[in-house]
């Protein structure tokens, strides 16, 4: 039986304010590193690229520098002589440009705010808001799913208490900023699909999320998987698939993306004179020496997989035989770590093969178990285990494989539309040189983490049980854990101890 209008209108609003209440309460309420608030105050006053006049902290600025020509160093730079020193050979022009290093989307989002406030808008503020907006989006989308109350609260919970969307949202920095806008655009391409069905909307939502991270592009595949029986829908034994095809569903679905594309294409123009280049490519830190080895292989390789993988399957927190005795790596966490209830959504079809299900449940608990070990052993200066490097990984490696291998003979287009979309997006992320920089666990995996737990949800079904409840439960004390660390007893230095570090 389902819940009545009012009922739900009143859940949703509950679990908006519940959200906004405790990311504010339990965040830094405020960030240095507002960069697209800056963006959106030059955009304002007429230009693209980031002037002293209308940039707050111009100088800690993440910077893209160009003059028309290539990669450069303003004259009367106001990092000083230190930027020239840290760069070889560096290029110094009376035209060199400052323009930001991230997608402009959520710059875009605080124009009006801009006009209507100026620079007093809180960028955290705004951060958190849009970050309690994704709640009721996601109980909208598990009361397509379940029917039951608790079921529908349980995966709420989960999305915003339960992973690192709670801790980055919280913040309101450039780089978790762009993460928390694009989570909520996802969640709303999720929702355009599965409840609305509606191509344009899907698409559109799509590339809003675009806008805010680029490689949420590629989940455009999600909706393209999910809504296929509405472009290539089925007919009698025989009938060439082309016969079948149906144009006007897949020219809605470009219609609702090819606005954003083009709006971003437009930018590049206007600031790089290349459709294609989004401005990474002249990043200062690309070109610094101390990072040379980080950008070995230049921005994109396949070399740079290795190190993303790492962290998502393998980086612990930090132990150690003094205060706080286990706390958060700056470096990272993996995401099982963070979030270990998505290990619900590799079962969404292993769960009816008994057998399979025990196996694989005794390979990942194994697993989970060397790399904590480890990480126990590291920390306290204990002899390291004779376990080779990167075997932990083979249970993961293999329950992804069984999951997807079994979605596709069930002919699941929901699941295998999610894998459609995580895959590519985690792939397109570990070629990047950098694996997030300072961060509370792995933030890349915001980009596909809307689609891991669309798969938990399909997994939980009409009905949480136990098991799951509890898995939650771990999830969101690990996140309070992070979020107090850092956010609140870190800044205090309390009692002296470490808090969080590299």
């Amino acid at each position: 039986m389902r819940p009545r209008p009012s009922r739900v209108v009143r859940a949703s609003i509950a679990l908006f304010l519940i959200t906004f209440a405790v990311y504010w309460s339990f965040g830094p309420k405020q960030t240095a590193y507002d960069y697209q608030l800056s963006q959106a105050n030059n955009i304002v006053h007429g230009h693209l690229d980031m002037t002293e006049q209308y940039t707050r902290n111009l100088g800690v600025l993440e910077r893209v520098l160009y003059d028309g020509q290539g990669f450069c160093l303003p004259v009367n730079d106001p990092r000083g002589p230190a930027a020239a020193e840290a760069i070889e050979d560096p290029r110094i022009t009376p035209d060199c440009r400052t323009y930001m290093q991230h997608s402009l989307g959520p710059a875009f989002l605080l124009v009006p705010l801009v006009l209507a406030g100026g620079m007093d808008v809180n960028q955290t503020l705004v951060s958190i808001l849009i970050a309690a907006l994704t709640a009721p989006l996601v109980f909208a989308i598990t009361r397509r799913f379940s029917d039951d109350f608790m079921t529908q609260i349980a995966m709420t919970v989960l999305a915003m208490f339960g992973t690192i969307l709670w801790w980055v949202g919280s913040n309101g920095g450039v780089w978790f900023f762009a993460h928390t806008t694009a989570v909520f655009f996802l969640f709303g391409a999720i929702y355009a699909t599965v409840v609305l069905r509606s191509p344009l909307a899907a698409g559109a939502l799509v590339g809003a999320a675009f806008m805010c991270r680029p490689t949420t592009i590629l989940a455009g595949f999600f909706p393209l998987v999910a809504l296929a029986d509405q472009w290539l829908p089925p007919a009698p034994a025989g009938l060439a698939p082309w016969r079948r095809l149906r144009a006007a569903p897949l020219l809605r679905l470009v219609t609702g993306v090819a606005p954003f594309l083009l709006v971003a294409m437009a930018v590049n123009v206007l600031r790089f004179g290349d459709p294609l280049e989004s401005g990474y490519g002249y990043g200062e830190q690309v070109h610094q020496i101390r990072l040379r080895d980080v950008y070995e292989h230049g921005l994109l390789s396949i070399y740079y997989v290795a190190r993303h993988v790492a962290v998502v399957w393998e980086q612990m927190p930090i132990f150690a035989d003094h205060g706080s005795y286990v706390w958060p790596s700056w470096a990272g966490l993996a995401v099982w770590v963070t979030t270990p209830a998505l290990f619900s959504g590799l079962f969404v079809h292993i769960g009816a093969h008994r057998r399979l299900t025990q196996a694989t449940g005794v390979a990942i608990a194994l697993a989970c178990a060397v790399a904590i070990t480890r990480a126990v052993t590291s920390g306290f200066g204990w002899r390291e285990f004779g376990i080779p490097p990167g075997a932990a990984l083979l249970p993961f490696w293999a329950a992804v494989a069984v999951a997807v291998l079994l979605a596709v003979r069930a002919r699941d287009r929901l699941v295998l539309a999610c894998w459609a979309a995580i895959v590519p997006i985690a792939f397109a992320d570990w070629l990047f040189a950098a694996t997030g920089w300072a961060q509370f666990g792995y933030r890349y995996s915001l980009d596909f983490l809307p689609f891991l737990l669309l798969l938990v949800i399909i997994a939980v079904g009409p009905r949480v049980r136990a098991h799951h409840l509890a898995l939650i439960g771990l999830a969101v004390a690990v996140n309070l854990w992070g979020v107090l660390w850092i956010n609140l007893f870190a800044p205090l230095e309390l009692w002296g101890w470490t808090w969080v570090s590299f």
